[in-house]
């Protein structure tokens, strides 16, 4: 009885890392695309972001993760394309994302687009087998999950943008609602489709030498779970385009946001102050997220020659 006890409570453990890697949100400011396929390629400039974060740091095998992505336009501008690729671990398990994007831009104004993005995802599921000990090598939960899961799904956004001013998007992912070929075959693992709306507009301030950037995501899951619904509201104050400073608010946390420009590299920080019944627990900082981001000027005026 204990021993079916256990193997329950992993593969349940197992099917929540797949609701939670795509529930993730991220401190810094990293950009419609990590919660809309419409986002990549928005500002009509190449980029490509990394970052590194950890959840409960002082807690042995604490959640920590790695995200690279990049987009960037076509030499048409109406059409870009982005990658996003995330690998993440918390206690005995990993998952593994990769996800490719394109997307079709068309102007609605003189200054706004309106975009769509379509993404296929391939997704990945195992043990850190490095963090474990069985107890029982024969361990029927161990043997059907010697080999690391799969599935592939889709998603799908759109955002209406002004670029470097205002984005305002809705974007459904695992749209396909696949069942992965993880642990135990009779029982019926898939993923949930998880429903993203996020915006951001920024306010001129100082005569134009500073402004104040404010956004806002919403993410539920359809049918709604235990960990639904899931948001963020953060405000950041850049200045010249030489560094930041800002707040924010999420699910039981606080946000602090700082970091600088080196032309056209950015480097940030985020950190989180836990409130309310994760700080009875010890985790009075249970959030860190380092932040990097190359722009790459591939926008249609610098391919033009000048005359």
């Amino acid at each position: 009885m204990k021993k079916s006890y256990i193997i329950i409570t992993i593969v349940l453990l197992a099917f929540s890392v797949v609701n939670m890697q795509a529930q993730r949100i991220w401190g810094n400011p990293m950009g419609q695309y990590v919660y809309n396929p419409a986002g990549a390629a928005m500002n009509d400039l190449g980029e490509v972001a990394a970052s590194y974060y950890n959840t409960y740091a002082s807690a042995t095998n604490s959640p920590q993760g790695f995200l690279l992505m990049g987009s960037g336009s076509f030499p048409s501008d109406k059409v870009g394309a982005g990658f996003r690729f995330t690998n993440e671990s918390g206690g005995v398990l990993k998952t593994t994302m990769a996800e490719a994007t394109f997307v079709y831009k068309t102007p609605v104004s003189r200054n706004s687009k309106l975009s769509f993005g379509l993404s296929a995802v391939y997704n990945q599921l195992g043990f850190a087998w490095d963090k474990m000990n069985p107890q029982h090598q024969n361990d029927p939960i161990l043997v059907n999950a010697a080999n690391a899961g799969y599935y592939f799904d889709a998603n799908f956004g759109v955002s209406l943008n002004e670029a470097n001013r205002y984005y305002i998007g809705l974007a459904c992912y695992n749209l396909l609602g696949q069942q992965t070929s993880w642990l135990l075959p009779s029982f019926t693992n898939r993923s949930s489709r998880l429903v993203s709306l996020s915006g951001m507009y920024s306010f001129n301030l100082l005569h134009g030498d500073a402004k104040l950037e404010t956004t806002g995501v919403l993410m539920t899951y359809q049918p709604q779970d235990e960990f639904t619904p899931v948001y963020d509201l953060s405000a950041r104050l850049i200045y010249r385009k030489s560094g930041w400073l800002g707040a924010g608010y999420t699910n039981h946390m606080v946000k602090v946001l700082c970091g600088l420009y080196i032309q056209d590299l950015a480097i940030g920080y985020a950190g989180g102050i836990g409130i309310g019944d994760i700080s009875d627990y010890g985790y009075a900082f249970p959030k860190h997220e380092l932040f990097l981001r190359l722009e790459l000027n591939t926008s249609k005026s610098s391919r033009t020659p000048a005359y």
